[in-house]
Parts: structure tokens; C-alpha cells; sequence
């Protein structure tokens, strides 16, 4: 919410003719982009070992890439609406509704998505970090331990593996580590490009 709050000081910095706006927006985007990293990079680096899911040091590096990735793109998403929408208080709803849904269809919250809502899950950084962080994970064979959870592949045996192909298609992943990622590069370039073009058109004219 950057951009609502210092709309005043663009638009008299600007009328001064301090500085072109590309300068502001490079500047600002990229001095903040080191704190808005920190905290989940700190959160990775505790979480992921207490959960006790991967412990290949290559994997970490690779799942923290990945949410790294996503907390960049969903930068670019609020980069955008708070240079659209003048108003702080609209632009804080409008960033609600789209951010708590976009993360909704992401994959981790909803699996059974209605029909007629699938293409949203495809506009959603989430689930491109989710499925890459997937694929990272499970990146072996999993013994089947005679639960219910992969009766499909394990037919109820103790013994023997589900394959990681078998466990991508249990948890539905789409893509390849480096689509997912490279989706999640294309959501941080789009967004922070339309970001400065809404920025250029609302506070220019």
C-alpha cells in the first residue's frame, strides 16, 4: 500500500520535475524488496526442517526459491492494485477479495474446485509455488504403510513403494519444477510492469 500513501508526495514530486517516475518505481520497488524477503526466508529456514519433510539441503534451497518466488509475485500483485486504486481503503478490500481467493484456489486450501471456476487455480501464483514445492518434496518413492491415504497405488499392502509419479498424481501436479517457477517470473514481471504503467496513467493525467 505504498502508493496510496505517498500519492500526495509523487504528485508534487513529479510536478517538480524531481525525478522521472521509472526512477520512483525501480527506487522504491527495488529498496523495499530486501525486508519484504527477510521474514520468509526466515520463516523457511525454522519451518521447513520442523517439519521434517525433506532433509536434503538441495531441496531446501529449492522449496525456499519457491516461496521466495510467490511472496515476490504476490509483491507485484499489491504493486499493481495500489497503483490503480487511489483510494487506501478500496484498494485494502479489493486486495483482500483477490488475494484470500487467490490463495484459496491455490491448492492447499481447495481441492475441489467447481467446474466452472478451474481457470481461476491458472491465475493464481500460489498454485504454481504449491505444485513446485510439491515436486521438490516428494522427490523419492514412498513406502506404503497399509493406510487408506494411497490405497489406489498401494492396494493396502505394507510393503513396497508408491512411485513419484504415482504421489504427483495423488497430490495433482501440474507442470514441471521449472514451468512453475518460470510462472511464477512472469506473474512478478507482468504485475510490477502494469504496476508502472498504472502508476504513469493515474498520476500523470
Amino acid at each position: 500500500m505504498a502508493f496510496p500513501f505517498e500519492r500526495e508526495i509523487i504528485f508534487k514530486e513529479r510536478a517538480s520535475g524531481t525525478y522521472h517516475m521509472s526512477s520512483y518505481f525501480i527506487a522504491k520497488t527495488l529498496s523495499e524488496a530486501p525486508v519484504r524477503l527477510t521474514l520468509p526466508l526466515l520463516y523457511m529456514v525454522f519451518s521447513y526442517w520442523l517439519a521434517g519433510l525433506n532433509k536434503s539441503i538441495g531441496i531446501f534451497l529449492g522449496t525456499t526459491g519457491c516461496t521466495l518466488l510467490s511472496v515476490f509475485a504476490g509483491e507485484s500483485i499489491g504493486l499493481f492494485l495500489g497503483a490503480s486504486i487511489f483510494d487506501f481503503e478500496k484498494a485494502m478490500v479489493v486486495l483482500a477479495v483477490i488475494g484470500l481467493g487467490l490463495m484459496a484456489v491455490g491448492g492447499f486450501f481447495v481441492e475441489n474446485i467447481p467446474s466452472f471456476m478451474v481457470w481461476v487455480e491458472f491465475i493464481s501464483p500460489f498454485k504454481y509455488a504449491f505444485d513446485a514445492s510439491q515436486q521438490l518434496t516428494f522427490d523419492r518413492d514412498v513406502p506404503c504403510d497399509g493406510s487408506a491415504v494411497l490405497e489406489e497405488y498401494c492396494g493396502g499392502r505394507s510393503t513396497g513403494y508408491a512411485t513419484v509419479d504415482d504421489i504427483h498424481e495423488f497430490l495433482g501436479i501440474q507442470g514441471s519444477v521449472a514451468f512453475n517457477a518460470g510462472m511464477l517470473l512472469v506473474f512478478s514481471i507482468f504485475c510490477r510492469c502494469g504496476a508502472f504503467f498504472a502508476l504513469k496513467v493515474c498520476y500523470l493525467t
